[in-house]
């Protein structure tokens, strides 16, 4: 019973052992060593970024990338298979930071996956990885299926978009009539 309990609070651990991990090597390996050219992770900020830029958030390798391919896509889900094979020794002994641990895995590769294939859904329900892309400051929001690490960490930065050019101009349209008339 004793086990049981233990297990069912290490779900949650788990979780949040991902959720780090996400954080990290996004902000670290993907952005830190990614941005210098001929580092085996410069195709996250030279390859992926540049594509969503390009395609208002849409990455084609996600769209119609091979799991056999060598892409941006494959990568990444190889990449999560193998983190969490490492985990499988510990699954005698701690099944339930094992099970969170590649729930959340999987959840960041999916939440990854939709953000951009369905924008839309993306801006409503990763906002903070929208802004991670399109805002002008691409070293913020390493979070991608949640905000807790930048929350914590200080780098969860809020950006609304271009301001559109009603609210940019303080003087109202011509066509519409004052109010002080």
């Amino acid at each position: 019973m004793a086990f049981v309990l233990v297990n069912l609070v290490l779900l949650p651990v788990g979780r949040v052992w991902a959720a780090f991990w996400e954080w990290t090597v996004h902000r670290f390996l993907f952005h830190e060593l990614g941005k210098k050219k001929g580092s085996i992770f410069s195709f996250h900020y030279h390859e992926h970024h540049r594509a969503c830029r390009k395609e208002e958030m849409v990455d084609r390798e996600y769209v119609n990338g091979s799991l056999f391919a060598f892409n941006g896509r494959s990568r990444e889900i190889w990449s999560c298979l193998a983190g969490s094979a490492l985990h499988l020794p510990l699954l005698p002994f701690a099944p339930g930071f094992v099970l969170g641990a590649w729930y959340g895995g999987m959840r960041y590769h999916w939440c990854h996956y939709k953000s951009h294939v369905d924008i839309e859904w993306c801006k409503r329900e990763l906002h903070w990885h929208y802004e991670h892309h399109m805002a002008p400051n691409q070293d913020t929001n390493w979070g991608v299926s949640n905000e807790w690490f930048d929350k914590w960490m200080g780098t969860r930065t809020v950006w609304n978009g271009p301001k559109k050019k009603s609210e940019a101009n303080s003087e109202q349209p011509e066509s519409e009539p004052s109010a002080a008339r």
